[in-house]
Protein backbone atom coordinates (compact mmCIF):
# COMPACT_ATOMS: atom_id res chain seq x y z
CA UNK A 1 0.00 0.00 0.00
CA UNK A 2 1.13 3.88 -0.83
CA UNK A 3 0.12 6.80 0.47
CA UNK A 4 -2.14 7.65 -2.90
CA UNK A 5 -3.98 4.48 -2.08
CA UNK A 6 -5.75 6.68 0.89
CA UNK A 7 -7.05 8.31 -1.52
CA UNK A 8 -8.88 5.61 -2.99
CA UNK A 9 -10.16 3.96 0.15
CA UNK A 10 -13.71 5.24 0.56
CA UNK A 11 -15.22 4.16 4.39
CA UNK A 12 -18.65 4.36 5.39
CA UNK A 13 -18.96 6.73 8.20
CA UNK A 14 -22.79 6.71 8.20
CA UNK A 15 -25.60 5.16 6.37
CA UNK A 16 -29.55 4.97 6.75
CA UNK A 17 -32.19 2.33 5.15
CA UNK A 18 -35.89 3.19 4.10
CA UNK A 19 -37.75 -0.06 2.67
CA UNK A 20 -34.40 -0.96 1.61
CA UNK A 21 -33.52 2.51 0.02
CA UNK A 22 -30.03 3.04 1.29
CA UNK A 23 -28.54 6.78 2.17
CA UNK A 24 -24.59 6.62 2.90
CA UNK A 25 -21.82 8.73 4.11
CA UNK A 26 -18.56 8.31 2.24
CA UNK A 27 -15.16 9.77 2.88
CA UNK A 28 -14.52 11.29 -0.15
CA UNK A 29 -12.74 14.43 -0.82
CA UNK A 30 -14.77 15.15 2.44
CA UNK A 31 -17.58 13.51 3.96
CA UNK A 32 -19.92 12.86 1.31
CA UNK A 33 -23.73 12.26 1.02
CA UNK A 34 -24.78 9.54 -1.75
CA UNK A 35 -28.10 8.83 -2.46
CA UNK A 36 -28.68 5.37 -4.15
CA UNK A 37 -24.85 6.19 -5.22
CA UNK A 38 -25.48 9.34 -6.72
CA UNK A 39 -23.37 12.57 -4.27
CA UNK A 40 -25.26 14.74 -3.19
CA UNK A 41 -24.11 18.01 -3.11
CA UNK A 42 -23.61 20.18 0.54
CA UNK A 43 -21.79 22.87 2.41
CA UNK A 44 -19.77 21.33 4.90
CA UNK A 45 -18.93 18.17 6.23
CA UNK A 46 -22.00 15.45 5.84
CA UNK A 47 -21.89 13.71 9.96
CA UNK A 48 -25.50 12.21 9.83
CA UNK A 49 -28.51 10.63 7.91
CA UNK A 50 -31.96 9.77 8.59
CA UNK A 51 -34.63 8.90 6.55
CA UNK A 52 -38.20 10.24 6.82
CA UNK A 53 -39.41 8.41 4.60
CA UNK A 54 -38.11 7.05 1.44
CA UNK A 55 -38.10 10.90 -0.54
CA UNK A 56 -37.22 13.23 2.61
CA UNK A 57 -34.42 12.41 4.69
CA UNK A 58 -32.44 14.72 7.44
CA UNK A 59 -28.84 15.14 6.84
CA UNK A 60 -27.08 16.99 10.01
CA UNK A 61 -23.68 19.03 8.26
CA UNK A 62 -20.79 20.43 10.64
CA UNK A 63 -19.87 22.93 8.58
CA UNK A 64 -16.13 23.53 9.64
CA UNK A 65 -15.41 20.72 12.22
CA UNK A 66 -16.20 23.29 15.03
CA UNK A 67 -19.49 21.00 16.09
CA UNK A 68 -21.61 24.08 15.65
CA UNK A 69 -23.75 21.18 13.32
CA UNK A 70 -26.91 22.54 10.95
CA UNK A 71 -29.85 20.11 10.16
CA UNK A 72 -30.98 20.44 6.36
CA UNK A 73 -33.87 18.53 4.67
CA UNK A 74 -33.17 16.29 1.76
CA UNK A 75 -36.72 16.21 -0.22
CA UNK A 76 -36.58 14.59 -3.29
CA UNK A 77 -33.51 15.77 -3.80
CA UNK A 78 -33.49 19.20 -2.88
CA UNK A 79 -31.64 20.64 -0.30
CA UNK A 80 -33.41 23.26 2.22
CA UNK A 81 -32.05 24.48 5.44
CA UNK A 82 -34.40 24.16 8.61
CA UNK A 83 -32.27 24.42 11.60
CA UNK A 84 -28.65 26.92 11.35
CA UNK A 85 -27.87 28.65 14.03
CA UNK A 86 -25.04 28.95 16.33
CA UNK A 87 -25.90 26.34 18.64
CA UNK A 88 -24.96 21.98 18.23
CA UNK A 89 -27.95 20.66 16.84
CA UNK A 90 -28.17 16.57 15.99
CA UNK A 91 -29.99 13.50 16.07
CA UNK A 92 -33.35 15.01 14.27
CA UNK A 93 -36.60 13.06 14.67
CA UNK A 94 -39.81 14.20 13.01
CA UNK A 95 -43.08 14.11 15.23
CA UNK A 96 -46.48 16.03 14.80
CA UNK A 97 -45.19 18.60 16.93
CA UNK A 98 -42.01 20.04 14.86
CA UNK A 99 -38.74 18.22 15.32
CA UNK A 100 -37.35 16.70 18.55
CA UNK A 101 -33.28 17.18 18.50
CA UNK A 102 -30.53 17.73 20.83
CA UNK A 103 -29.31 20.79 20.79
CA UNK A 104 -27.02 22.90 23.62
CA UNK A 105 -29.02 25.64 23.29
CA UNK A 106 -28.86 26.81 27.14
CA UNK A 107 -24.89 26.52 26.16
CA UNK A 108 -24.26 24.71 29.15
CA UNK A 109 -25.46 20.91 28.11
CA UNK A 110 -26.88 19.08 25.93
CA UNK A 111 -30.47 18.34 26.06
CA UNK A 112 -33.46 17.02 24.11
CA UNK A 113 -35.64 19.90 22.48
CA UNK A 114 -38.82 19.96 20.45
CA UNK A 115 -37.68 22.62 18.14
CA UNK A 116 -40.81 24.41 16.17
CA UNK A 117 -40.74 27.47 13.76
CA UNK A 118 -37.29 28.38 15.62
CA UNK A 119 -38.58 27.68 19.16
CA UNK A 120 -36.87 25.54 21.46
CA UNK A 121 -39.22 23.88 23.81
CA UNK A 122 -37.10 21.72 26.32
CA UNK A 123 -37.87 18.34 26.99
CA UNK A 124 -35.35 16.30 28.71
CA UNK A 125 -34.93 16.97 32.89
CA UNK A 126 -32.06 17.55 35.08
CA UNK A 127 -28.62 19.23 34.63
CA UNK A 128 -26.53 16.05 32.64
CA UNK A 129 -25.95 15.94 29.21
CA UNK A 130 -28.70 13.75 27.21
CA UNK A 131 -26.55 10.62 25.82
CA UNK A 132 -29.30 9.23 22.67
CA UNK A 133 -32.95 8.97 22.60
CA UNK A 134 -35.28 6.97 20.72
CA UNK A 135 -39.20 7.69 19.86
CA UNK A 136 -42.00 5.61 18.92
CA UNK A 137 -44.75 8.21 17.78
CA UNK A 138 -45.62 8.19 21.65
CA UNK A 139 -43.30 7.93 24.15
CA UNK A 140 -39.51 9.66 24.32
CA UNK A 141 -37.01 7.75 25.89
CA UNK A 142 -33.72 8.84 26.62
CA UNK A 143 -30.31 8.51 28.19
CA UNK A 144 -28.95 11.41 30.96
CA UNK A 145 -26.13 11.94 33.05
CA UNK A 146 -22.15 11.07 33.05
CA UNK A 147 -21.00 8.12 34.56
CA UNK A 148 -24.33 7.45 36.23
CA UNK A 149 -26.84 7.59 33.68
CA UNK A 150 -30.74 7.42 34.17
CA UNK A 151 -33.26 6.37 31.54
CA UNK A 152 -36.30 8.62 31.57
CA UNK A 153 -39.71 7.68 29.75
CA UNK A 154 -41.78 10.90 28.89
CA UNK A 155 -43.94 11.95 25.83
CA UNK A 156 -44.29 15.08 23.44
CA UNK A 157 -45.09 17.69 26.26
CA UNK A 158 -42.08 16.47 28.22
CA UNK A 159 -44.30 14.70 31.18
CA UNK A 160 -42.29 12.27 32.75
CA UNK A 161 -43.94 8.90 32.70
CA UNK A 162 -40.83 6.89 34.70
CA UNK A 163 -37.34 6.95 35.42
CA UNK A 164 -34.76 3.80 35.34
CA UNK A 165 -32.40 4.91 38.16
CA UNK A 166 -29.83 2.15 39.48
CA UNK A 167 -27.42 3.54 41.40
CA UNK A 168 -23.34 3.65 40.68
CA UNK A 169 -24.13 2.49 36.89
CA UNK A 170 -24.83 3.55 33.61
CA UNK A 171 -28.18 2.97 31.46
CA UNK A 172 -27.60 3.43 28.04
CA UNK A 173 -30.15 2.91 25.23
CA UNK A 174 -29.77 0.15 23.10
CA UNK A 175 -30.10 1.56 20.09
CA UNK A 176 -31.80 4.87 18.40
CA UNK A 177 -34.20 1.92 17.71
CA UNK A 178 -34.82 0.72 21.07
CA UNK A 179 -38.69 -0.29 21.17
CA UNK A 180 -39.98 -3.92 21.25
CA UNK A 181 -43.41 -3.34 21.26
CA UNK A 182 -45.39 -0.27 21.17
CA UNK A 183 -45.08 -0.25 25.31
CA UNK A 184 -41.35 -2.14 25.66
CA UNK A 185 -38.04 -1.00 25.16
CA UNK A 186 -34.48 -2.09 25.15
CA UNK A 187 -31.66 -0.52 27.11
CA UNK A 188 -27.74 -1.31 28.59
CA UNK A 189 -26.95 -1.32 32.26
CA UNK A 190 -23.90 -2.43 34.29
CA UNK A 191 -25.01 -2.29 37.09
CA UNK A 192 -24.05 -5.92 37.55
CA UNK A 193 -19.91 -4.60 36.00
CA UNK A 194 -20.48 -5.93 32.83
CA UNK A 195 -22.88 -4.39 30.52
CA UNK A 196 -26.37 -6.47 29.63
CA UNK A 197 -29.42 -6.10 27.70
CA UNK A 198 -32.64 -5.52 29.65
CA UNK A 199 -36.18 -4.86 28.75
CA UNK A 200 -38.53 -2.21 30.33
CA UNK A 201 -42.48 -2.66 30.59
CA UNK A 202 -43.96 1.09 30.74
CA UNK A 203 -47.09 0.01 31.38
CA UNK A 204 -45.94 -2.53 34.10
CA UNK A 205 -42.39 -0.55 35.44
CA UNK A 206 -41.17 -3.93 35.09
CA UNK A 207 -37.30 -4.63 34.14
CA UNK A 208 -36.23 -7.85 33.05
CA UNK A 209 -32.68 -9.15 31.95
CA UNK A 210 -32.96 -10.79 28.43
CA UNK A 211 -29.09 -10.77 27.49
CA UNK A 212 -26.20 -11.57 29.10
CA UNK A 213 -22.22 -12.51 28.07
CA UNK A 214 -19.11 -13.39 29.38
CA UNK A 215 -17.74 -9.67 27.53
CA UNK A 216 -19.30 -6.26 27.38
CA UNK A 217 -22.17 -6.43 25.09
CA UNK A 218 -22.02 -3.04 23.02
CA UNK A 219 -25.26 -2.39 21.49
CA UNK A 220 -28.55 -4.55 20.49
CA UNK A 221 -31.61 -3.80 17.98
CA UNK A 222 -34.73 -5.69 18.40
CA UNK A 223 -34.76 -8.07 15.12
CA UNK A 224 -37.02 -11.05 14.27
CA UNK A 225 -39.29 -11.36 17.42
CA UNK A 226 -35.68 -11.71 19.07
CA UNK A 227 -32.61 -9.76 19.56
CA UNK A 228 -29.23 -9.20 17.78
CA UNK A 229 -26.46 -7.56 19.47
CA UNK A 230 -22.91 -7.06 19.41
CA UNK A 231 -20.43 -8.24 21.92
CA UNK A 232 -16.83 -6.40 22.95
CA UNK A 233 -14.60 -9.31 22.88
CA UNK A 234 -11.12 -7.63 23.39
CA UNK A 235 -11.79 -5.47 19.98
CA UNK A 236 -13.44 -7.60 18.01
CA UNK A 237 -17.20 -6.99 18.06
CA UNK A 238 -19.22 -9.82 17.45
CA UNK A 239 -22.36 -9.80 15.59
CA UNK A 240 -24.90 -12.08 17.15
CA UNK A 241 -28.34 -13.27 16.48
CA UNK A 242 -29.53 -16.91 17.70
CA UNK A 243 -25.68 -17.67 16.19
CA UNK A 244 -22.36 -15.62 15.46
CA UNK A 245 -23.12 -13.58 12.21
CA UNK A 246 -19.71 -11.58 12.49
CA UNK A 247 -17.06 -12.82 14.71
CA UNK A 248 -14.42 -10.50 13.47
CA UNK A 249 -13.82 -7.06 13.66
CA UNK A 250 -15.35 -3.29 14.56
CA UNK A 251 -19.13 -4.00 13.95
CA UNK A 252 -21.39 -1.26 14.53
CA UNK A 253 -24.50 0.82 13.72
CA UNK A 254 -27.06 -1.82 13.39
CA UNK A 255 -30.58 -0.87 11.88
CA UNK A 256 -32.87 -3.10 10.76
CA UNK A 257 -34.96 -2.77 8.05
CA UNK A 258 -37.32 -5.65 6.69
CA UNK A 259 -36.38 -8.85 6.55
CA UNK A 260 -32.60 -7.52 7.35
CA UNK A 261 -30.21 -6.24 10.01
CA UNK A 262 -27.98 -3.74 8.66
CA UNK A 263 -24.64 -2.64 10.31
CA UNK A 264 -21.24 -1.48 9.42
CA UNK A 265 -17.75 -3.60 10.01
CA UNK A 266 -14.05 -2.90 9.53
CA UNK A 267 -11.39 -5.30 10.17
CA UNK A 268 -7.46 -5.25 10.12
CA UNK A 269 -7.50 -5.19 6.38
CA UNK A 270 -11.09 -3.54 5.43
CA UNK A 271 -12.10 -0.70 5.79
CA UNK A 272 -15.56 0.49 6.89
CA UNK A 273 -18.45 -1.26 4.91
CA UNK A 274 -21.63 -1.27 4.59
CA UNK A 275 -23.29 -4.71 5.14
CA UNK A 276 -27.16 -6.88 5.76
CA UNK A 277 -28.00 -10.01 7.10
CA UNK A 278 -31.16 -12.01 6.43
CA UNK A 279 -29.96 -15.38 5.47
CA UNK A 280 -26.66 -14.92 4.55
CA UNK A 281 -24.38 -11.65 4.76
CA UNK A 282 -23.97 -9.52 1.99
CA UNK A 283 -21.22 -6.93 1.58
CA UNK A 284 -22.98 -3.63 0.09
CA UNK A 285 -20.25 -1.30 -0.49
CA UNK A 286 -16.42 -1.60 -1.67
CA UNK A 287 -14.73 1.26 0.63
CA UNK A 288 -11.05 -0.91 -0.27
CA UNK A 289 -11.77 0.06 -3.98
CA UNK A 290 -9.13 -2.49 -5.71
CA UNK A 291 -6.41 -1.44 -3.33
CA UNK A 292 -4.27 -4.25 -1.58
CA UNK A 293 -1.58 -4.84 1.17
CA UNK A 294 0.07 -7.17 3.01
CA UNK A 295 -2.47 -6.19 6.32
CA UNK A 296 -1.38 -7.93 9.39
CA UNK A 297 -3.70 -8.90 11.93
CA UNK A 298 -3.33 -7.80 15.35
CA UNK A 299 -3.73 -10.42 18.05
CA UNK A 300 -4.42 -10.04 21.57
CA UNK A 301 -2.33 -10.13 24.02
CA UNK A 302 -1.99 -9.05 28.23
CA UNK A 303 0.58 -7.93 30.68
CA UNK A 304 1.08 -7.97 34.05
CA UNK A 305 0.87 -2.87 35.41
CA UNK A 306 2.43 -3.03 38.84
CA UNK A 307 -0.48 -5.87 39.15
CA UNK A 308 -2.97 -5.18 37.11
CA UNK A 309 -4.21 -7.24 34.10
CA UNK A 310 -4.11 -5.12 31.36
CA UNK A 311 -5.04 -6.52 27.74
CA UNK A 312 -3.69 -4.96 24.42
CA UNK A 313 -3.65 -5.56 20.64
CA UNK A 314 -0.24 -5.98 19.16
CA UNK A 315 0.88 -5.92 15.81
CA UNK A 316 3.78 -8.05 14.68
CA UNK A 317 5.65 -9.88 11.96
CA UNK A 318 7.88 -11.46 14.42
CA UNK A 319 11.13 -10.33 13.33
CA UNK A 320 11.14 -6.23 14.04
CA UNK A 321 13.63 -4.66 15.35
CA UNK A 322 11.83 -1.51 16.53
CA UNK A 323 8.35 -0.49 18.02
CA UNK A 324 5.35 1.53 18.65
CA UNK A 325 3.02 2.18 21.33
CA UNK A 326 -0.17 3.33 19.70
CA UNK A 327 -2.57 4.94 22.66
CA UNK A 328 -6.11 5.27 21.95
CA UNK A 329 -8.35 8.30 22.66
CA UNK A 330 -11.50 8.52 25.00
CA UNK A 331 -10.12 7.89 27.50
CA UNK A 332 -13.89 6.00 27.25
CA UNK A 333 -12.18 3.98 24.15
CA UNK A 334 -10.42 0.89 23.47
CA UNK A 335 -8.26 -0.25 20.76
CA UNK A 336 -10.06 -2.27 18.27
CA UNK A 337 -9.04 -4.54 15.55
CA UNK A 338 -10.28 -2.30 12.74
CA UNK A 339 -8.26 -1.05 9.74
CA UNK A 340 -5.82 1.47 10.45
CA UNK A 341 -3.32 2.08 7.26
CA UNK A 342 -1.18 4.43 9.94
CA UNK A 343 -0.16 1.04 11.82
CA UNK A 344 0.02 -1.18 8.48
CA UNK A 345 2.56 1.47 6.85
CA UNK A 346 4.37 1.31 10.31
CA UNK A 347 4.20 -2.65 10.15
CA UNK A 348 6.04 -2.18 6.25
CA UNK A 349 8.47 -0.03 7.88
CA UNK A 350 9.79 -2.43 9.99
CA UNK A 351 7.84 -1.43 13.50
CA UNK A 352 5.90 -3.56 15.93
CA UNK A 353 3.16 -1.90 17.23
CA UNK A 354 0.72 -2.29 20.36
CA UNK A 355 -2.43 -0.60 21.80
CA UNK A 356 -2.91 -1.03 25.31
CA UNK A 357 -6.40 -0.79 26.84
CA UNK A 358 -4.98 1.19 29.77
CA UNK A 359 -7.26 1.42 32.65
CA UNK A 360 -10.57 3.50 32.60
CA UNK A 361 -10.70 1.63 28.77
CA UNK A 362 -14.30 0.32 28.00
CA UNK A 363 -14.94 -3.51 27.19
CA UNK A 364 -13.78 -4.65 30.90
CA UNK A 365 -16.60 -3.61 33.16
CA UNK A 366 -17.55 -0.53 35.30
CA UNK A 367 -15.15 -0.92 37.63
CA UNK A 368 -12.00 -1.08 35.09
CA UNK A 369 -13.50 1.93 33.46
CA UNK A 370 -13.58 3.85 36.57
CA UNK A 371 -9.94 2.87 37.65
CA UNK A 372 -8.48 5.90 36.20
CA UNK A 373 -10.78 8.36 38.34
CA UNK A 374 -9.48 11.75 39.51
CA UNK A 375 -6.15 10.08 38.07
CA UNK A 376 -5.69 11.89 35.06
CA UNK A 377 -2.11 10.81 32.93
CA UNK A 378 -1.27 8.29 36.50
CA UNK A 379 -2.07 4.62 36.73
CA UNK A 380 -3.27 4.91 33.06
CA UNK A 381 0.11 5.78 32.21
CA UNK A 382 1.83 3.46 33.95
CA UNK A 383 0.08 1.03 31.96
CA UNK A 384 1.17 2.42 28.61
CA UNK A 385 4.84 2.61 29.64
CA UNK A 386 4.61 -1.24 31.40
CA UNK A 387 3.37 -2.29 27.60
CA UNK A 388 6.72 -0.96 26.23
CA UNK A 389 8.36 -3.95 27.72
CA UNK A 390 5.71 -6.39 25.31
CA UNK A 391 7.55 -5.13 22.71
CA UNK A 392 10.91 -6.27 23.75
CA UNK A 393 12.69 -3.90 21.27
CA UNK A 394 15.25 -1.10 22.27
CA UNK A 395 13.70 1.69 20.06
CA UNK A 396 10.61 2.69 20.71
CA UNK A 397 8.29 5.66 19.71
CA UNK A 398 4.96 6.61 20.63
CA UNK A 399 1.69 7.84 19.25
CA UNK A 400 -1.97 8.83 20.00
CA UNK A 401 -4.69 11.37 19.24
CA UNK A 402 -6.95 13.36 21.16
CA UNK A 403 -6.66 11.48 24.65
CA UNK A 404 -4.07 9.32 23.85
CA UNK A 405 -2.52 12.58 22.15
CA UNK A 406 -2.32 14.04 26.13
CA UNK A 407 -1.03 10.33 27.10
CA UNK A 408 1.73 10.76 24.74
CA UNK A 409 2.88 14.13 25.92
CA UNK A 410 2.75 13.05 29.26
CA UNK A 411 4.99 9.83 28.53
CA UNK A 412 7.50 12.32 26.84
CA UNK A 413 7.44 14.65 29.80
CA UNK A 414 7.34 11.65 32.53
CA UNK A 415 9.78 9.58 31.16
CA UNK A 416 11.90 11.36 28.73
CA UNK A 417 14.48 8.71 27.84
CA UNK A 418 12.10 5.58 26.61
CA UNK A 419 11.20 7.07 23.26
CA UNK A 420 12.96 7.99 19.56
CA UNK A 421 10.16 9.92 18.91
CA UNK A 422 6.94 10.94 19.32
CA UNK A 423 3.98 11.86 17.43
CA UNK A 424 0.76 13.73 19.22
CA UNK A 425 -2.70 14.42 17.38
CA UNK A 426 -5.20 16.78 18.57
CA UNK A 427 -3.88 16.65 21.88
CA UNK A 428 -4.36 18.73 25.40
CA UNK A 429 -1.56 19.36 27.51
CA UNK A 430 -2.93 22.08 30.26
CA UNK A 431 -5.88 20.86 32.45
CA UNK A 432 -6.52 24.31 33.49
CA UNK A 433 -6.71 25.66 29.45
CA UNK A 434 -8.21 22.74 28.51
CA UNK A 435 -11.36 22.80 30.75
CA UNK A 436 -11.47 26.31 30.34
CA UNK A 437 -11.97 26.28 26.54
CA UNK A 438 -13.03 22.87 25.64
CA UNK A 439 -16.51 22.70 24.38
CA UNK A 440 -19.56 22.74 27.43
CA UNK A 441 -20.39 18.92 27.52
CA UNK A 442 -16.88 17.94 28.74
CA UNK A 443 -16.43 20.77 31.10
CA UNK A 444 -19.12 18.46 32.65
CA UNK A 445 -17.24 15.33 31.93
CA UNK A 446 -14.20 16.64 33.47
CA UNK A 447 -15.48 17.74 36.62
CA UNK A 448 -16.81 14.29 37.40
CA UNK A 449 -14.08 12.35 35.66
CA UNK A 450 -10.50 14.60 36.75
CA UNK A 451 -11.77 17.04 38.97
CA UNK A 452 -10.43 20.49 40.36
CA UNK A 453 -7.49 19.52 42.76
CA UNK A 454 -5.23 22.16 41.38
CA UNK A 455 -2.05 20.36 42.41
CA UNK A 456 -2.86 17.23 40.92
CA UNK A 457 -4.08 19.47 37.38
CA UNK A 458 -0.38 20.97 37.82
CA UNK A 459 1.27 17.71 37.90
CA UNK A 460 -0.78 16.03 34.99
CA UNK A 461 0.12 18.71 33.01
CA UNK A 462 2.52 18.23 30.12
CA UNK A 463 2.37 21.92 29.77
CA UNK A 464 5.05 22.77 33.33
CA UNK A 465 7.56 19.99 32.01
CA UNK A 466 8.36 20.47 28.42
CA UNK A 467 11.81 21.07 28.97
CA UNK A 468 12.62 17.33 29.77
CA UNK A 469 11.21 16.33 26.53
CA UNK A 470 14.13 14.72 24.88
CA UNK A 471 12.35 13.12 21.73
CA UNK A 472 11.84 14.77 18.50
CA UNK A 473 8.37 15.74 18.46
CA UNK A 474 5.54 16.61 15.96
CA UNK A 475 2.20 18.10 16.84
CA UNK A 476 -1.01 17.73 14.43
CA UNK A 477 -4.43 20.04 15.43
CA UNK A 478 -7.38 21.20 13.92
CA UNK A 479 -7.85 24.60 13.54
CA UNK A 480 -11.83 24.27 14.86
CA UNK A 481 -11.44 21.46 17.22
CA UNK A 482 -13.94 22.34 19.83
CA UNK A 483 -12.70 19.67 22.30
CA UNK A 484 -8.86 19.72 22.13
CA UNK A 485 -8.50 23.40 21.09
CA UNK A 486 -5.13 24.44 18.43
CA UNK A 487 -4.21 26.61 21.12
CA UNK A 488 -3.65 23.45 23.77
CA UNK A 489 -1.03 22.41 20.46
CA UNK A 490 0.92 25.93 20.39
CA UNK A 491 1.36 26.25 24.24
CA UNK A 492 3.59 23.79 23.61
CA UNK A 493 5.48 24.88 20.45
CA UNK A 494 5.75 28.28 22.02
CA UNK A 495 7.69 27.14 25.43
CA UNK A 496 9.60 24.83 23.29
CA UNK A 497 10.73 27.45 21.34
CA UNK A 498 11.58 29.60 24.33
CA UNK A 499 13.47 27.17 25.24
CA UNK A 500 15.53 27.10 21.92
CA UNK A 501 14.51 23.40 20.87
CA UNK A 502 12.90 22.44 17.98
CA UNK A 503 9.38 21.49 17.34
CA UNK A 504 7.63 20.63 14.08
CA UNK A 505 3.87 20.77 14.22
CA UNK A 506 0.46 21.36 11.56
CA UNK A 507 -2.82 23.04 12.50
CA UNK A 508 -5.01 21.90 9.72
CA UNK A 509 -7.28 24.84 8.35
CA UNK A 510 -11.31 24.36 8.84
CA UNK A 511 -10.35 21.03 10.27
CA UNK A 512 -11.88 19.99 14.00
CA UNK A 513 -11.35 17.05 16.26
CA UNK A 514 -9.91 14.85 13.35
CA UNK A 515 -9.18 15.56 9.99
CA UNK A 516 -12.55 15.62 7.59
CA UNK A 517 -10.74 16.83 3.96
CA UNK A 518 -9.06 13.67 2.06
CA UNK A 519 -5.92 15.57 1.50
CA UNK A 520 -5.85 16.50 5.38
CA UNK A 521 -6.11 12.36 6.08
CA UNK A 522 -3.86 11.30 4.25
CA UNK A 523 -0.96 14.30 4.96
CA UNK A 524 -1.47 13.84 8.63
CA UNK A 525 -0.94 10.01 8.48
CA UNK A 526 2.00 10.28 5.72
CA UNK A 527 3.35 13.13 8.32
CA UNK A 528 3.17 10.61 11.24
CA UNK A 529 4.71 7.72 9.65
CA UNK A 530 7.43 9.50 8.01
CA UNK A 531 8.29 11.45 11.45
CA UNK A 532 8.36 8.58 13.36
CA UNK A 533 10.55 6.34 10.75
CA UNK A 534 13.39 9.23 10.13
CA UNK A 535 13.75 9.44 13.92
CA UNK A 536 14.22 5.78 15.26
Amino acid sequence: MKYEDLFKIKPVLDYDVYNGKIATIIRDEKPVLYVNKEKVQLEGYAKKIDWINRNKMFITVDPNGSEIRKIYLYDHGKIEKIIDNEFDNFSPRETNEGILVISNYDKKTLHLYLHNEGKYIKLSKGEGPVNNYCFNGKYIVYSTGIYDNNIHVIDLSGNEIHVINIPNSEQELANENCFTSPSSFIFLSNHEDLSKVYEFDILKEEIRKIRESDYEIFEAIPYKGSIAYVEDRHGNFVLIHEKEVVNEGFTHSLKVDGDYIYYVNSKHDRSADLYRYGKEVERLTDSMNYVKGDFIKPKVVSYDSNGLRIYALLYEKGDEDKGIVYIHGGPDWECVNSFNPEIQFFMERGFKVICPNYRGSIGYGRRFNHLNDKDPGGGELLDVINSVKVLGVKKIAITGASYGGYLTMMAITKFPDLWCSAVAVVPFVNWFTEKKLEREILQQYDEIKVGSDENLLRDRSPIFFVDRIKAPLLLLAGENDPRCPAEETLQVVEELKKLGREVKYKIYKDEGHGFAKIENYVDSIKETVEFITSHC
